[in-house]
């Protein structure tokens, strides 16, 4: 493997306390924490405030999108798709870019989307049943990249899959729906072992893509 390819991984599994701690701090911070977000938007017109949230909501779904194709193509198309024990790329450097940038975004989304939904009213569930869920997404992503998993390019999928598709409810419910069972099948594979590996991130997918 490239030495640079084995750096990145490495900082991968280094970083997951780090994150970890931060995921922790992002589901048990309240709403008052971000006080300063109702008070931006509130002074907002109502107007502007329509304004920014189509915007908002436009940019997202077109940089979720660019997401979205580089893992595929990086990653998952490069091996026919139809495969339920596809190899995985992140020896090659394309699919790890594709895959560590995604990975920074969808960490960076959570953040970004905690200020603009009350600022903008997105309307995005925000309890903390909802945060945890999302951290706990983000976390078994991580931890899945580290160790070279295909769960991980599925989970990336599926998160900016969802923002991709944000104008197209229908058609994201069709295609999450059909993400899960790729995985339940994938994960079938895995433990009855006609795929090399690891079950218990496997099955952790499937129960995190359940409440996704």
């Amino acid at each position: 493997m490239d030495p640079n390819v084995s750096r990145v991984l490495r900082l991968f599994r280094l970083s997951v306390p780090i994150l970890f701690l931060l995921l922790a701090c992002y589901v048990f911070l309240g709403e008052h924490v971000f006080g300063l977000a109702y008070v931006v938007g509130r002074r907002l017109r109502p107007r502007m405030r329509a304004t920014l949230r189509g915007l908002y909501r436009l940019g997202a779904a077109l940089f979720a999108f660019g997401m979205h194709a580089s893992v595929w193509f990086a990653c998952v198309e490069a091996d026919g798709g139809a495969s339920l024990c596809p190899r995985t790329r992140f020896e090659e450097r394309r699919c790890l870019v594709a895959t560590s940038v995604s990975a920074l975004y969808c960490g960076a989304t959570l953040l970004v989307e905690r200020w603009a939904n009350p600022m903008l009213e997105l309307g995005q569930p925000t309890g903390l049943r909802a945060r945890a869920c999302a951290a706990a997404g983000l976390m078994l992503t991580w931890m899945t990249v580290a160790d070279q998993q295909l769960c991980a390019h599925l989970l990336l999928l599926l998160f900016t899959s969802r923002r991709a598709l944000v104008h197209f409810p229908a058609v994201e419910k069709a295609y999450a729906l059909c993400m899960k069972l790729y995985t339940v099948l994938h994960m079938s594979r895995i433990l009855t072992r006609q795929c090399e590996a690891i079950p218990k991130l496997a099955v952790a997918t499937v129960a995190a893509m359940a409440v996704l």
